[in-house]
């Protein structure tokens, strides 16, 4: 698999949980009646697409074996 396929996956993978997140716990704080609902949206999923999208890559390529098929193909 290759290394760009790989990432642009886990930014897919990221953006979908961090879209949930932030409707979802938007909701939860300020409401969608709130004026305020788009903005606290708009941070916690900046927030969470920063804090999963490293965690997400590393098991994505820890997954692939990326870096042994890198090797190989070195050898």
């Amino acid at each position: 698999m290759n290394y760009n396929f790989l990432i642009i996956i886990s930014i897919v993978i990221c953006a979908i949980i961090s879209f949930i997140l932030s409707y979802y716990l938007a909701l939860f704080t300020v409401g969608e009646k709130s004026s305020f609902f788009k903005i606290v949206q708009l941070i916690v999923a900046i927030v969470s697409m920063t804090t999963f999208y490293a965690p997400i890559k590393h098991v994505l390529i820890k997954f692939t074996n990326l870096e042994e098929d890198e090797r190989e193909k070195n050898e």
